[in-house]
């Protein structure tokens, strides 16, 4: 059956047709978002792109990766920190709309669901999923199942506050916090990080392209940002025992620059008697991981 998925991020939305029985994405369009996107205007972009789509394809279900917190289970949008949308009634709106079932899940939630159907954790049963984008999220995969605490929330990797190292500038979360993971390490910490250091405002895209091409600025930016990773990550892996650790969003794509900074808060600060055979891996699913996943939320 072919799933409308759509994947709802910080700075972009990206709709797809995806197979979900194979995972295989048919289309696939992405748009950036205005920087102040509210409800309303999220969901005119929804129906213009929708319209398209529906001239040209067929789809049983919809679903839609949150970004943020969901009841997944009333098909609310409860809260996202970074745009501050919240109790927005996501799979009701679609509903009445396009006449077909929605389902809604966190977006990481959704990647993990996606990389246990179709990805490298086919044959995994305790994994831990961690998006590194405009915001940073995790999934947990216990047992075979997917975690999500008593309120569906599990796996909020992002607001691990980090104190791991001095003069992290106190930077403000969107949750209203301080040095929480997120602030840190995502896309605009990282950028963030880099201009109250050195006085130059460059994207998390821009730095890690300096860093490859040998800006010691850079690489140490990056290395930090690699070792603030690993410290929260410490913590999930302290506690949940998983055999992989899979990593996804757009700032992961520079994962082999992060990995030494990774790996070297991992081996401060792991328990590594209890977890001595811990793998590290991007996504199988590559950049569409987040479509793909927001399909297979709907495979009963």
């Amino acid at each position: 059956m072919n799933v409308l998925a759509i994947d709802i991020g910080g700075s972009k939305i990206s709709f797809g047709i995806v197979d979900s029985e194979n995972g295989g994405v048919l289309f696939c369009e992405k748009q950036k978002l205005p920087e102040k996107t509210d409800a309303n205007l999220l969901l005119e972009i929804i129906k213009v792109n929708c319209a398209f789509i529906l001239e040209k394809y067929d789809f049983g279900k919809i679903g839609v990766n949150i970004p943020g917190l969901a009841d997944t289970k009333n098909g609310v949008w409860v809260y996202a920190p970074f745009s501050g949308i919240n109790n927005f009634p996501v799979s009701k709106i679609l509903s009445d709309l396009y006449g077909r079932e929605v389902y809604i899940e966190n977006d990481v939630n959704s990647c993990a669901v996606g990389e246990k159907l179709f990805g490298c954790c086919k044959d995994t049963d305790d994994f831990f999923w961690v998006t590194i984008s405009n915001g940073i999220g995790g999934a947990i995969f216990a047992n075979g199942s997917l975690y999500s605490g008593c309120g569906g929330n599990a796996g909020e990797i992002g607001h691990i506050n980090i104190n791991v190292r001095e003069n992290n500038n106190n930077i403000l979360c969107g949750c209203g916090k301080y040095n929480c993971l997120e602030a840190l390490a995502a896309g605009p910490g990282i950028s963030k990080r880099f201009e109250i250091s050195y006085g130059e405002k460059l994207t998390a895209e821009e730095i890690a392209r300096a860093a490859r091409n040998g800006d010691i600025n850079a690489l140490q930016i990056i290395n930090e940002t690699g070792y603030y990773i690993g410290a929260a990550l410490s913590s999930v892996i302290n506690i949940l025992n998983p055999k992989k650790i899979i990593f996804g969003g757009g700032v992961s794509q520079s994962f082999d620059l992060l990995e030494p900074g990774i790996k070297s808060s991992l081996d401060k600060y792991m328990f590594k008697a209890a977890n001595e055979n811990i793998e590290l891996s991007r996504t199988a699913l590559g950049y569409n991981a987040a479509l793909i996943g927001a399909a297979a939320i709907t495979v009963n």
